[in-house]
């Protein structure tokens, strides 16, 4: 009789074990589905966004970018000057007074002619979803393009039109393959957080609009002028 309920508990455990790995694989491949449309290349920046999200990586002891931030930073300097897009928001860890990532990223996009008026810092990094939420309610964010590697930009990408921002994402050129695992349960997250708890962020505070819809309609008319 034990050996009985032994193997039904088993059987039920292995039932149990192979649903979660069905719904967590469901869950990846809903989020790759949702963002894959919106991801583009940095020579074919979609419509008009006037305002970007660079996400932070990790800084070197030299105050530097290491090769995945610079890749990021590297690809919106590009953009900036083909495009003339004006507001940057760098978002990134400043966990100690002698680690700072968003100085670092903003010191190194002056250093290639952005205008330090266009470079907007969010220095309250806690995840990737919190960075997005405060671009929507701290920095009334409407619409939103975001610069990373492809790994990470499927994630973003998802969260942004999660928290109903017209979001798109331009892919940098560095590939990276050793972060898939991290990925697969960060996409997880991303959706518990997005679809199931609606998470608030770590931290919050007073709006700081960054850019005016008289600033939108501006812009895209002298971006019309440009191109005519």
């Amino acid at each position: 009789m034990k050996a009985k309920i032994i193997i039904s508990v088993i059987r039920v455990l292995g039932i149990i074990f192979i649903l979660g790995i069905f719904l967590c694989l469901s869950i990846n491949a809903y989020v790759l589905w949702v963002s894959n449309a919106s991801i583009y290349d940095k020579y074919n920046i979609p419509e008009w966004y006037q305002v970007w999200l660079i996400f932070w990586a990790s800084v070197r002891p030299n105050k530097e970018p290491s090769e995945i931030l610079k890749d990021r930073l590297d690809t919106a300097v590009f953009a900036y000057d083909k495009w003339r897009i004006e507001q940057i928001i760098v978002s990134g860890d400043n966990r100690t007074e002698h680690y700072n990532e968003p100085i670092a990223m903003k010191n190194y996009l002056m250093k290639q002619w952005i205008k330090k008026s266009d470079i907007y810092v969010d220095y309250a990094w806690f995840d990737t979803y919190d960075s997005i939420y405060r671009a929507r309610d701290v920095f009334q964010v409407e619409k939103l393009l975001l610069f990373s590697q492809n790994f990470h930009l499927q994630r973003a990408v998802y969260i942004g039109n999660g928290l109903w921002i017209e979001t798109k994402g331009i892919s940098t050129e560095l590939q990276v393959d050793s972060y898939n695992e991290r990925e697969f349960f960060g996409r997880i997250k991303a959706f518990l957080d997005v679809e199931i708890f609606r998470s608030k962020p770590k931290y919050l505070w007073e709006p700081i609009p960054i850019i005016s819809n008289e600033d939108i309609e501006k812009g895209k008319q002298d971006l019309f002028n440009k191109e005519k």
